[in-house]
């Protein structure tokens, strides 16, 4: 059993963030994808939609996860709850052994139960190398 970083990212925000946790813990990252294009400010109310209406996306992994990893998973936040992608992510594996941590600019994650445990990394509190060297921390 091993700690598995995966991120899901728009703007980059996520896989930065990621890419800190993974390196604290001395492990690679795994992207998600989705097969649209979310860029620019239509990207940005296109993804904002999807987040609202729930829409369903197809993902692909890049990078093995075994069923007996403890997973650190990172997502922005859009529109007040996750992404389209992050949410199909979630449906493939059980979220008691996922670590959560929700990007955003300014809000929180409405929904946090049912995690093993959740940060919200909300970018105006300017606190983000704190919050993710304690998850660290706290997964070592």
């Amino acid at each position: 059993m091993g700690i598995k970083v995966v991120y899901f990212t728009r703007s980059g925000s996520s896989e930065r963030v990621a890419e800190k946790i993974a390196k604290g813990l001395s492990t690679k990252t795994i992207k998600i994808t989705d097969d649209f294009n979310w860029n620019g400010v239509w990207g940005y109310m296109k993804a904002g939609y999807y987040s609202m209406k729930n829409k369903n996306v197809e993902i692909k992994i890049h990078g093995n996860i075994d069923a007996k990893d403890e997973i650190v998973f990172v997502s922005p936040l859009w529109a007040g709850g996750l992404s389209p992608a992050a949410k199909a992510f979630l449906k493939k594996f059980s979220s008691e052994k996922i670590h959560l941590v929700v990007t955003s600019k300014g809000s929180q994650m409405k929904e946090t139960s049912g995690f093993k445990s959740i940060i919200g990394i909300v970018e105006r509190n300017k606190n983000e190398d704190e919050l993710v060297k304690n998850l660290v921390s706290n997964l070592k």
